[in-house]
C-alpha cells in the first residue's frame, strides 16, 4: 500500500518514523506491505529527525493526489 505523508511537524514526522520502526507489523496487521512514496511540507530544508530525502517531494500537497 503506498502511502503519502502531508504535512512533516510533530505528528506527520513522528508517522514517518513509526512506519520505519514498525514496517514488517504494521504490513502484517494491514495484510500487505506499506510503502511512504511521497511527502510534502511548507519548508523541505527543516531537521525533522528522519530522512525524508528517499520521498519524493511535493512543494504542494494537492499535486500528490495526482
Amino acid at each position: 500500500m503506498k502511502i503519502a505523508v502531508a504535512g512533516l511537524g510533530t505528528v506527520g514526522a513522528g508517522t514517518l518514523k513509526l512506519l520505519d520502526e514498525q514496517a514488517e507489523l504494521l504490513g502484517l496487521r494491514a495484510g500487505r506491505a506499506l510503502q511512504v512514496t511521497a511527502v510534502s511540507a511548507r519548508n523541505r530544508n527543516l531537521d525533522r529527525g528522519v530522512d525524508i530525502s528517499r520521498f519524493q517531494w511535493f512543494d504542494d500537497a494537492v499535486e500528490m493526489l495526482s
